[in-house]
């Protein structure tokens, strides 16, 4: 990734015409959760409302694309582990092999299967060893 966190989500919203400011107001997120973004990966959850807000995909956002193919994001991700087996398998990769390569436990598979969402930077890390874009890993809606 060539920039940060922050510096990514502050792009897509300059590149919006709106501000930090006017999320805030929105109540989409508040200013010092945006800001925290300079830190850490922002969760999945603050993630999907910044793009859906904006109405950007998170590969547009994150520039694993130059093209932003927009589709509003599901929330929660309840989809999440069926389209990471589906692209495991057309991958044959198995759970354990991944697991070893991204250093992912058995435990993180069995709560995604029971509808626990992934933290983002996770989800950037498995579209970038599976070879997909972060939006091929999440549900949006029809």
């Amino acid at each position: 990734m060539k920039n940060g966190y922050y510096e990514l989500f502050k792009n897509a919203i300059e590149e919006k015409g709106t501000s930090v400011k006017e999320l805030n107001d929105k109540k989409v997120l508040k200013k010092f959760v945006i800001y925290s973004f300079h830190d850490c990966c922002p969760s999945l959850e603050n993630a999907i409302k910044i793009a859906n807000c904006l109405e950007m995909s998170l590969d547009y956002i994150l520039e694993f694309t130059d093209k932003n193919n927009f589709k509003k994001y599901k929330y929660p991700q309840k989809n999440f582990y069926n389209l990471l087996t589906s692209y495991m398998d057309d991958s044959k990769i198995t759970k354990y092999k991944m697991g070893q390569d991204i250093k992912i436990s058995y435990t993180s598979f069995d709560r995604w299967e029971k509808g626990v969402q992934p933290k983002l930077s996770k989800v950037i890390e498995i579209a970038k060893y599976l070879g997909c874009n972060i939006d091929d890993l999440l549900e949006t809606e029809k």
